[in-house]
This record gives structure tokens, C-alpha cells and sequence, in this order.
């Protein structure tokens, strides 16, 4: 069942709406680490109270920021997600404290993520990673004996 939106304020269901309900960014919190989810949602609560039926195209981490695409006819929407992105890449995707864009073990090359100084270390062994909006730790391996 979708809900349609009338100049009035009124809403009514409707059961035959062939559309699928417009993504919005709480949708695509897996496409980013856990540490920009509250940024994320924020920026939701702002763009809601522009156009409650904005909708999200596509949410993904590039050169250590968040890359935010939505479909809309809002000048100001740009702004927001600007001053979002922004934020993004100081903040770390892993825990959400303050970061910066980085390499592991800050080689001159290879993939860039923000990240904390307590987190670089286990991202740079390759001890933990992100994926589906959550952090993935590898498990330690045993102490041999001897």
C-alpha cells in the first residue's frame, strides 16, 4: 500500500499505486559504515523537512567521503548534502569519531577511507572491515603453544 499526498495535506491509500515508496536515506544505511549512519540521518531529517518525498538514488563512500546522489527539485538540497559530504570525511565510517581521509599504514597509494587513529591500525592490519553498514572484525588467531 502506498500513500498519496494531496495539495490539502490530506493523504489517502491507495492499493493500486504501481510505484514502489521512494527510497530515502535510512533505506541505504548498508552502503556505508555504522560511524556515518548518524550523520546520514540527520541529513534525512533535513531533507524531509524540504521535500518529505525526496527520493535517494545512490549512497556509497568514495576518496574517504560519503557520496550522496537524490533525485529532487530543490535548489537547497544541494547545500545540505554538501555540508554532509563534507562532514563525512571527517568522521570516521567505522566508530564515528573524529577522522580524516587516510590510506592504510598511510602508503602513497591504495584505497582511502576516513578513519580515526584508533581504528587505522586494525583497518590497516586488514582487522577490520566494513560491510553491509556494519564493522566486521577478523577473529584473533590462537596463540600457538610452544
Amino acid at each position: 500500500m502506498t500513500a498519496a499526498v494531496f495539495q490539502d495535506g490530506r493523504m489517502q491509500a491507495s492499493e493500486n499505486d504501481s510505484e514502489p515508496p521512494a527510497r530515502q536515506l535510512p533505506d541505504d544505511l548498508r552502503s556505508v559504515g555504522p560511524g556515518w549512519h548518524p550523520l546520514l540521518l540527520r541529513l534525512h531529517e533535513r531533507l524531509v523537512a524540504v521535500e518529505p518525498g525526496y527520493r535517494v538514488e545512490r549512497v556509497t563512500e568514495k576518496f574517504g567521503a560519503a557520496r550522496i546522489e537524490v533525485t529532487t527539485t530543490h535548489a537547497e538540497f544541494r547545500d545540505l548534502i554538501s555540508d554532509a559530504e563534507q562532514e563525512s570525511a571527517t568522521t570516521c565510517e567505522f566508530c564515528g569519531a573524529p577522522g580524516r581521509p587516510r590510506r592504510r599504514s598511510d602508503a602513497d597509494r591504495g584505497w582511502i577511507k576516513a578513519v580515526c587513529d584508533s581504528c587505522h591500525v586494525p583497518w590497516s592490519q586488514h582487522l577490520i572491515l566494513i560491510g553491509h553498514g556494519e564493522v566486521w572484525r577478523k577473529p584473533a588467531r590462537p596463540q600457538s603453544a610452544g
